[in-house]
């Protein structure tokens, strides 16, 4: 029977956390302080990472911590639902009701935002591809509202 040694340990998870935002406090440097993470360092480096990026993008990333104390990072793409809440407008409209009109507001998203989420998610240029995909996204749209 082989016992597990501490030598070969990696430990791998994923976390949600806000591009260009992070901070070295509570609940992230409790987390990698456990594992002997140099938080400040990770935070420096992610910051830099998601320089380019709004900090309204929350992204899943996912941590890999070796036994030796070094990290490294990987960042999953956006969800489609999270896109399609990004391009999502609210728009104003009139319904007739007792005593008048009265104004009501719809969550509304254009087709020009499903074709450029398509491209941006599946690096597509090919119409027919395109097609087929957003008739895929347009019918998730009803799930996310």
């Amino acid at each position: 029977m082989r016992r597990y040694s501490e030598k070969n340990r990696v430990i791998k998870f994923s976390m949600f956390l806000r591009a260009k935002n992070v901070d070295s406090g509570p609940p992230l440097s409790t987390i990698l302080g456990n594992y002997g993470v140099n938080t400040v360092a990770f935070c420096k480096e992610f910051n830099e990472f998601t320089k380019e990026l709004s900090n309204y993008f929350l992204l899943e990333v996912i941590i890999t911590i070796n036994s030796d104390r070094t990290y490294s990072f990987s960042i999953k793409e956006p969800t489609i639902a999270f896109l399609l809440k990004l391009v999502m407008k609210k728009v104003e409209i009139f319904k007739k009701g007792s005593g008048g009109l009265k104004i009501d507001y719809i969550k509304v998203i254009y087709l020009k935002d499903i074709y450029l989420i398509s491209n941006f998610k599946y690096n597509s240029y090919d119409i027919y591809c395109l097609k087929n995909v957003c008739s895929i996204l347009a019918s998730s749209h009803y799930f996310i509202i």
